[in-house]
């Protein structure tokens, strides 16, 4: 990306492509606030030091503006333009954003150019609203409209107790503080579920490994015959194994997981997605060292040892959830596995940012192997 974009289109399209392959077991509306968070983020972090409030603002407008309305790259005039059409209860630094658009642009602006055009567009706002609002006025409305539709969250589909949980979970947000959130929920849903669809194909986007699955919860006979179809190799689908060895192993690591509901929960998840236990729980060991039971939080990450949605900190239920939930996205990523590819390298690029993730998860899936035999 040119030093002189903050953030394109193109990129919303790919954190979107990420979310929607990491976050598979998620509903849409989750999947949607954590691409609109995503790109809230990035925006606000390649913005120059200014007061968080000022910077959040900004950040919200530019969104709407370029993202939503305009469908382009957010570039460093964006955020002087913003500067100079919004008023600000946080007095502007000048200093430091003359110093952030010479590093972006340099030699575009002089100070003296800076300070007027932003102080010209203070004094042209005397006149309108002081609480104008971003997101729902009548031009954010149309944008909204202009924007292809897509599942709106009253229709998610949740037949299962797990699953009506999941989106419970996900969108309890709205619920909680629906005035702090309504703004940013319209853009979330112009930004993640329908502006990225430009650069999606079409009829073909409909194909086994884009879609979501949030209907049905799979049986384990639904898992086996997909994954029989797929790309995961034989020694990671689901066996029997001889758990007395693998258990001592876990003892000797003070593991709360091979206690009990731990142990079965992880067993009874690999079962039904067709997933070798013996991946989970080196999953467990590479995230959280098997969480070992001296760590004085053991039994909160004992609830999400595998860090779904990000990390146990942030998503935090129980073990048979969050380990249905790894053995889904593993069951996922195995029938996606190209011909050739080293299995659990190809998910390394989807289940962590650590490109030795797959190292440790492979050496201790091998020694948990060699345990059961």
């Amino acid at each position: 990306m040119s030093n002189a974009v903050l953030l394109s289109p193109s990129d919303v399209v790919v954190i979107r492509r990420y979310v929607q392959t990491k976050y598979a077991p998620l509903p849409k509306a989750r999947q949607a606030e954590i691409v609109a968070e995503a790109v809230r983020g990035t925006i606000e972090r390649r913005l120059p030091d200014l007061d968080s409030k000022l910077k959040s603002r900004i950040t919200q407008e530019l969104i709407h503006r370029c993202l939503v309305g305009e469908s382009r790259d957010v570039i460093p005039e964006d955020v002087l333009d913003v500067c100079s059409d919004l008023t600000f209860e946080e007095p502007m630094d000048l200093e430091r954003l003359t110093a952030w658009l010479e590093e972006r642009e340099q030699g575009r602006w002089s100070r003296e150019q800076i300070a007027s055009r932003v102080n010209r567009g203070n004094r042209q706002l005397e006149t309108l609203p002081p609480s104008r609002e971003i997101g729902f006025d009548s031009n954010s409305s149309a944008a909204f409209a202009a924007v292809p539709a897509a599942e709106p969250l009253s229709d998610l589909t949740v037949e299962s107790d797990a699953e009506r949980h999941e989106a419970e979970t996900a969108i309890g947000f709205l619920k909680r503080d629906w005035r702090k959130n309504a703004i940013w929920l319209g853009l979330t849903i112009a930004l993640a579920i329908g502006m990225t669809m430009w650069a999606l194909p079409g009829p073909d986007r409909s194909g086994e490994s884009d879609r979501i699955d949030s209907a049905q919860p799979r049986t384990s006979s639904t898992a086996v015959a997909e994954a029989n179809s797929g790309g995961m190799p034989d020694e990671l689908r689901y066996m029997e194994f001889e758990p007395k060895d693998v258990l001592a192993y876990l003892h000797s690591r003070d593991s709360l997981l091979a206690e009990e509901p731990y142990f079965s929960s992880i067993i009874a998840s690999a079962k039904e997605y067709d997933v070798n236990p013996l991946l989970l729980l080196a999953i467990t060991g590479q995230e959280q060292g098997f969480v070992p039971k001296t760590n004085k939080q053991a039994e909160q990450i004992a609830n999400n040892p595998f860090n779904v949605f990000h990390s146990w900190q942030d998503y935090n239920t129980d073990i048979r959830d969050s380990s249905r939930i790894a053995a889904k996205l593993i069951a996922k990523l195995g029938r996606q596995i190209p011909e050739g590819e080293e299995a659990i390298s190809w998910m390394n690029r989807t289940y962590a940012e650590d490109p030795g993730w797959s190292k440790g998860v492979r050496q201790l899936f091998d020694k948990l192997t060699e345990l059961s035999r």
